[in-house]
C-alpha cells in the first residue's frame, strides 16, 4: 500500500467559475430594469397614496362644515362642481414638514329625499329646501401647485373619492308665526318677548321673526306667545279675555292654563269669517264675542271684544301665517297639510261650482261639529291607521242637503285642479267613478316617503300648489283675505307638501355611506 494520495484532477474548475461569473453578471444586468420598474412603481404608489390622503382631507373639510351648520340650512355652504373648494394639506413628523403634502378640490351636490339635486349654483347661493343627502366629490394630487390651481382629473396621480352624507333630521313642525289682520300690514303684538301679566294686546306693524309677534295656535285652542315659554314660566303667556267677558273688554296676556284644564276665556276658534271667536263658559259652544282692534290700520290699537260678523276688514278679520299652526284641526275630519301646517283643504266659499278647492287657514271650534262643512270630510281609515285603503273622500253640504266627492282631474285636460263633484250614481260612467277613487296611505312601515299621502287613480299625489315656486302661475294662487294655494295633484315625491295629517318623522341614518373611489 502506498502512503501517497493521488492528486485530484482540477482541470474543469476554472471554466466553471468563469461560466458562473458570466451568468451572475448577465442576471444582474437583466434584473436591473425590473428593480428600477419596481422602484418607480413604489414611488408612484407613494405619490398616489399622498393624493388619496389629500382627497380624504377635502371630504373631511366638507363634513366639518356640515356638522358645523348646527342643523340650519342657512348655515350650509353651496360648493358646486363648477366652483369647487380648493386647498392644500401637509403634515409634519418630528420637525420634518410636508411629510404628506398635497392639494385637493371638493364639491357638494345636495339632494332631496328622491335624490333630485337641490339648486345651489354658487358659493353665495342659499338652500331653500332641507336636503336629505349631500353627495361629496373630492379630487386629490401630490403635484406641486398653488392652493387655487385646478386639479386635472385625467392625470395618473389624481385620486377621486366620493361619499354620501345622510342628514339626520326630524321634520317636526315648530309653531310660531304672525297673527296678521286683514291687509297684512298690522299684527297682534305683545310689547316685548316676555310680557308682564295683564299686558294689553295691541297692534303693531308686522315684523316677521319678531319675538313679540310670534304666536303658536295650540291643540287647546290657545294663542300662546312663543318667546314667553321659559324655564320660569313653562306654560308661557296666552291671550286672555277674562272670566265672564263683556263687549268692549280689553284682551290681556295671562299665564296659560295647564292642559286639559284650559280656561274657556283663553280658548279661541277661527271661524268661517276668519274671526277669532271666544268660547262659551261650558267649554263646548262658541262664545258671543270676537277679537276686534279698536282702530283699524293703526299702530298701538288695543284689542277688545265685540260682536262677531260683519264684512271683512282690518279690525276683526285675520290672516294668520301658516306657521302659527293648525290649532285643534286634525284627522279624521280635517285634512291638514304637513308643510303648510296651519292650512286645511277647504271648499272655496262653500261653493262647489267654482272649479277649484283651496288650502285655507284651518277652521276651529271647541267641538268638530262647530267647524263649517266646507272643511269637514269623511275619509276612509284603516285599522290602527296603518297601511292603505281605497275609497271616496266626501263632504256633506248641510245647506243643500247633498253629499259631494273629492274628484281628480284628467291630466292634459282643461283644468288641473281638484274639485268637489256630486258623488257617482249607478248611471255614472266608469271614468266618473274612477275620478272619485283615492288611495289613502297611513303609516307604511319603514317607508315614510310613501306614508300619509293621498293618491288618485292616475298615480298622482294630492298637493297644494307650491307658493314657494317663484314661477307659479297666477291662476294657481287664491287671493282672499289671505293668499293661499289651490288644490291639485302632482307627481309623488315624498315631500312634506304632499303629506296630510302626518306626524313628524325622525330619521336616524348612518351619517356617511357609499364611500368609494371613482
Amino acid at each position: 500500500m502506498s502512503w501517497f494520495r493521488r492528486l485530484r484532477d482540477e482541470r474543469g474548475s476554472l471554466p466553471l467559475a468563469m461560466m458562473l461569473t458570466l451568468v451572475g453578471t448577465s442576471l444582474s444586468t437583466l434584473m436591473l430594469p425590473v428593480v428600477i420598474t419596481q422602484l418607480r412603481d413604489t414611488a408612484e404608489t407613494v405619490d398616489r397614496a399622498k393624493a388619496l390622503h389629500a382627497a380624504q382631507a377635502g371630504i373631511d373639510i366638507v363634513m366639518g362644515g356640515i356638522r358645523g351648520s348646527l342643523g340650519s340650512i342657512a348655515n350650509l355652504v353651496c360648493i358646486p362642481a363648477l366652483d369647487p373648494l380648493r386647498g392644500t394639506v401637509s403634515a409634519a413628523v418630528s420637525g420634518v414638514s410636508s411629510v404628506l403634502p398635497g392639494r385637493y378640490e371638493v364639491s357638494v351636490e345636495y339632494q332631496d329625499a328622491t335624490r333630485t339635486p337641490i339648486p345651489c349654483a354658487t358659493k353665495l347661493s342659499k338652500l331653500l329646501t332641507v336636503p336629505a343627502f349631500a353627495v361629496i366629490t373630492a379630487r386629490g394630487t401630490d403635484k406641486a401647485g398653488k392652493s387655487t390651481d385646478k386639479i386635472d382629473p385625467k392625470d395618473r396621480q389624481t385620486r377621486t373619492l366620493s361619499a354620501t352624507y345622510v342628514f339626520r333630521f326630524t321634520n317636526e313642525n315648530v309653531n310660531g308665526g304672525l297673527l296678521r289682520l286683514y291687509g297684512g300690514a298690522y299684527c297682534l303684538d305683545a310689547g316685548s318677548g316676555s310680557p308682564a301679566v295683564g299686558t294689553i294686546v295691541a297692534t303693531q306693524p308686522c315684523n316677521t321673526g319678531s319675538s313679540r309677534q310670534s304666536f303658536a295656535y295650540t291643540k287647546d285652542l290657545t294663542l300662546r306667545l312663543v318667546s314667553s315659554i321659559t324655564a320660569k314660566n313653562p306654560q308661557g303667556m296666552c291671550i286672555d279675555s277674562g272670566a265672564d267677558p263683556v263687549s268692549g273688554g280689553l284682551l290681556q296676556f295671562q299665564i296659560c292654563g295647564v292642559s286639559p284644564l284650559i280656561p274657556y276665556y283663553q280658548r279661541w276658534s277661527l271661524n268661517d269669517s276668519s274671526n277669532f271667536r271666544s268660547t262659551a263658559n261650558n267649554g263646548i259652544d262658541l262664545g258671543a264675542f270676537c277679537m276686534h282692534a279698536k282702530a283699524g290700520a293703526t299702530k298701538g290699537a288695543f284689542m277688545e271684544l265685540t260682536s262677531c260678523g260683519g264684512a271683512a276688514d282690518n279690525t276683526r278679520t285675520f290672516a294668520p301665517d301658516a306657521t302659527v299652526g293648525a290649532g285643534a284641526a286634525d284627522a279624521p275630519n280635517q285634512l291638514v297639510n304637513f308643510q303648510q301646517f296651519g292650512r286645511c283643504v277647504d271648499v272655496t266659499n262653500f261653493n262647489v261650482t267654482l272649479g277649484f278647492l283651496i288650502v285655507w287657514p284651518c277652521k276651529q271650534a271647541p267641538v268638530i261639529t262647530g267647524v263649517g262643512w266646507n272643511q269637514r270630510f269623511v275619509v276612509p281609515v284603516t285599522p290602527k291607521e296603518e297601511g292603505k285603503i281605497t275609497g271616496q273622500i266626501t263632504t256633506y253640504d248641510s245647506t243643500n242637503k247633498k253629499t259631494y266627492c273629492l274628484t281628480t282631474f284628467t291630466p292634459g285636460g282643461t283644468s288641473h285642479f281638484v274639485t268637489m263633484q256630486a258623488c257617482p250614481t249607478l248611471l255614472s260612467t266608469a271614468a266618473e267613478v274612477k275620478a272619485t277613487q283615492w288611495d289613502i296611505s297611513y303609516k307604511i312601515p319603514n317607508s315614510y316617503d310613501t306614508s300619509y299621502i293621498i293618491v288618485d287613480t292616475n298615480g298622482r299625489c294630492l298637493s297644494p300648489t307650491n307658493l314657494d315656486d317663484k314661477k307659479l302661475p297666477p291662476d294657481d294662487i287664491f287671493k282672499g283675505s289671505t293668499v293661499v294655494s289651490k288644490l291639485t295633484t302632482a307627481l309623488c315625491d315624498g315631500s312634506k307638501l304632499q303629506k296630510w295629517n302626518a306626524p313628524p318623522n325622525i330619521a336616524k341614518p348612518i351619517p356617511l355611506k357609499d364611500i368609494g373611489e371613482k
